[in-house]
């Protein structure tokens, strides 16, 4: 993979995460602490988490700790889309309806750019 298209790969992951920062913050901004009262304490807890746990993916994608910030993006995610399925179809929260297929999708992104990106800053050295 070339630099350039790793770097995209890496932009796009990036972008994917401050999203959710943002849009986090924002609902703790907007509602206070409690901003998803449809849900269950421990799905708000989830939820808030991701504000920190969000922040900290896109500080480790872009620094050198970019297999860290990959793992801990793929965690996220697959908790963050088995929390959301879980009030889309379960708790039946229709607002997830459109945004659980985005953001599986987004999952299987980072499930794919794992690969291409996992020996990008690695030293000729690492593979002998």
């Amino acid at each position: 993979m070339t630099r350039t298209a790793a770097a995209i790969a890496r932009g796009v992951i990036v972008a994917g995460f401050v999203w959710g920062t943002l849009t986090h913050a924002a609902d703790w901004w907007r509602y206070g602490w409690w901003p998803y009262r449809f849900g269950p304490p421990m799905l708000n807890a989830f939820w808030n988490a991701l504000v920190l746990l969000d922040a900290m993916t896109v500080v480790l994608l872009l620094r050198r700790d970019l297999r860290a910030g990959l793992m801990l993006a793929i965690v996220v995610m697959v908790a963050d889309v088995a929390a959301n399925s879980y009030a889309w179809r379960m708790l039946g929260v229709t607002a997830f309806e459109g945004a659980v297929p985005i953001q599986a999708a987004f999952l299987g992104y980072v499930v794919g750019a794992v690969p291409l990106l996992w020996f990008e800053n690695a030293k000729p050295e690492q593979f002998r």
